[in-house]
């Protein structure tokens, strides 16, 4: 696999890594911006842990912040979903809203819909996948792909949301197709060799090529908010 560090600062498709050293030996912290096509597109980062410590996984897109590496996100993003898995693909955990006060509050919708996971890991590989709202994994295994594969704009059918316009949000704000992400402390992220699917330095295809059928992650999905 070649490391993610080997392509810092380059702009690759629509995705921007620059890279920060921690203290931590070998660890290192990753600030990554792109954007999606469509509602159904799923963004995956592979990366390792070499010895067990704590992650943090965030995202700055949908309301804005400053980047570990300095950068400053404008808020409008649209809002982020933050599903974690082994490396045998199997699921550990989902952040859908921060409910902890990190991430701040949008200033249009004024919603605090960032993702947001601070969590001990034993070493080991790890796949991170970046969806957007309610595009939920299928199973609690990422082979199983995501719910709303195929489904290009889906986001049109929240409730709320009176135009067709991709990525509107559940308060029925249309958003952008940004997203900020840092991934703090952790083995550089990889790009899978040639011929594996959606590479982590490349634009992100639409979910995955199997059919998949609707199934929800049910109790480990926190449900949005009932207003």
């Amino acid at each position: 696999m070649k490391p993610l560090s080997a392509l810092m600062g380059v702009v690759t498709g629509a995705i921007v890594t620059t890279l920060g050293m921690t203290s931590a030996a070998l660890a290192v912290d990753f600030s990554l911006r792109g954007t999606f096509a469509q509602d159904d597109d799923v963004q995956l980062f592979d990366f390792s842990i070499a010895t067990e410590s704590a992650v943090t996984l965030r995202t700055y897109s949908y309301a804005g912040g400053t980047q570990a590496d300095g950068t400053f996100i404008d808020a409008g993003g649209f809002d982020p979903v933050l599903s974690l898995f082994d490396g045998d693909g199997n699921f550990i955990f989902l952040s859908d809203d921060d409910e902890s006060g990190t991430v701040a509050n949008d200033p249009t919708t004024g919603r605090a819909y960032d993702g947001f996971l601070d969590i001990v890991l034993k070493a080991g590989d790890y796949t991170l996948a970046l969806t957007q709202y309610n595009n939920f994994s299928n199973t609690t295994n990422l082979a199983d792909g995501f719910r709303q594969e195929g489904n290009a704009n889906f986001t049109s059918n929240f409730a709320r949301c009176t135009t067709d316009s991709m990525f509107c949000d559940f308060t029925g704000d249309v958003r952008t197709n940004e997203w900020a992400l840092d991934i703090l402390g952790v083995l550089p992220p990889s790009e899978p060799d040639e011929g594996e699917p959606n590479p982590p330095t490349q634009v992100p295809e639409p979910a995955t090529t199997l059919a998949f059928a609707l199934a929800g992650v049910g109790a480990l999905v926190h449900r949005r908010r009932q207003t």
